[in-house]
């Protein structure tokens, strides 16, 4: 299992499944989307550091978690 980031909150699990879907044919997942997020957000930290305090990166299930009455 591969986590990114490696440190801090909000980390994304990938496992090897999630890997094999980088394949030419497959389909990305959330997990993958949610990373792709997460680099890029890191990448612009790099470069526009008060362009990124602005953008936050939701998990995919956040609405439905929070959408979820008891």
């Amino acid at each position: 299992i591969l986590v990114y980031p490696p440190t801090g909150t909000g980390a994304v699990n990938i496992t090897m499944s999630d890997l094999w879907r980088l394949r030419p044919g497959e389909f990305l997942n959330d997990t993958l989307i949610e990373f792709g997020l997460k680099l890029w957000l890191n990448e612009l930290r790099g470069a526009d550091p008060e362009l990124a305090d602005q953008v936050h990166v939701f998990s995919s299930f956040f609405y439905k978690k929070l959408n979820t009455r008891k």
